[in-house]
């Protein structure tokens, strides 16, 4: 896709991935929509983008409500003419806890801002995407535990993760070719993900305090923002349904495989005539992944 004189969409966008996702956009001449629940940190980034000379407005969006998902859309349309990027990038993770400590409050929060969220994005955009009949992407922010990396004390925010990869999945087989699916899987990022209960809604148990140490972590291993969306950004650009950061994370997603493999071949190995098991022929090819295109080519290293 060629990004420039488009515009996207950006949820999560006031701070951490998404401020710097919308700034990445708005220097390759993307008009940019921040949306975040944080007003006045959604009207800074806006401006911050607009210096690169593009079109911006900063929204206040609770990703959580369809409403302000649906006013999102309305309002990005109506001041760009046309929209051809969303990136679903809200997200939220509770203080850690063993999964059997975990309260249902924590469990809620943490589904309806990081998977319904993305849902209502979908809902809202998606059938508009359909009807323009012009390239547009879907991005939605996942994470390396999407891919088989267990966060430990994290398993609310791992199987939200992999949930938004499963919609992902599915996601890029329904649509028209015009319509193409990315999912963003980061590892560690310098963000702000470690303070996201200071924006915990009421309805959700209201804000926690936010430990600082968790940031000082963040900030002492994680990857900078800017090269995250740098990534984000090339990748989207190449078409690209898998969006990688970590290197390391391929080693853990093969150890996953490898494990799905040994299972196989212990419990369930191929045999002559288990093919009248296999819904492949049923569904008509659905469940192969769709055709990538063509690979770029490979970088020439620096002398």
């Amino acid at each position: 896709m060629d990004l420039r004189g488009k515009s996207a969409v950006v949820t999560g966008g006031g701070n951490g991935i998404g401020r710097a996702l919308c700034l990445a956009f708005a220097e390759r001449g993307v008009n940019v929509a921040v949306a975040d629940i944080e007003a006045d940190a959604a009207r800074s980034v806006a401006e911050e983008a607009a210096s690169h000379g593009v079109q911006s407005r900063g929204l206040a969006v609770d990703v959580t409500d369809e409403a302000s998902v649906a006013a999102l859309a309305e309002a990005s349309w109506s001041a760009f003419g046309s929209v051809e990027i969303l990136v679903s990038n809200a997200g939220v993770m509770h203080a850690p806890s063993p999964l059997h400590e975990c309260n249902a409050a924590d469990f809620d929060w943490v589904f309806a801002v990081n998977v319904r969220g993305a849902m209502n994005g979908i809902r809202a955009f998606v059938p508009r995407f359909v009807a323009a009949g012009r390239p547009s992407r879907v991005v939605n922010t996942a994470s390396e535990h999407a891919l088989g990396v267990p966060h430990i004390g994290g398993g609310v925010y791992t199987a939200s993760k992999h949930a938004l990869l499963g919609l992902s999945d599915v996601l890029r087989r329904e649509l028209p070719g015009h319509v193409k699916v990315s999912v963003l899987c980061p590892g560690i990022v310098d963000s702000t993900l470690w303070r996201a209960g200071a924006r915990r809604q009421a309805e959700y148990g209201g804000p926690t305090a936010a430990p600082e140490a968790g940031g000082a972590f963040m900030r002492q291993v994680g990857m900078p923002a800017a090269e995250v969306a740098a990534k984000a950004v090339e990748g989207i650009g190449n078409g690209d349904f898998y969006i990688v950061t970590h290197p390391h994370a391929v080693d853990i997603a093969q150890r996953r495989w490898g494990e799905v493999e040994r299972a196989f071949a212990q419990q369930a190995p191929r045999r002559e005539g288990d093919e009248r098991y296999d819904l492949e022929p049923v569904l008509g090819g659905s469940l192969r992944s769709p055709a990538p295109q063509s690979p770029a080519p490979p970088k020439e290293a620096s002398p």
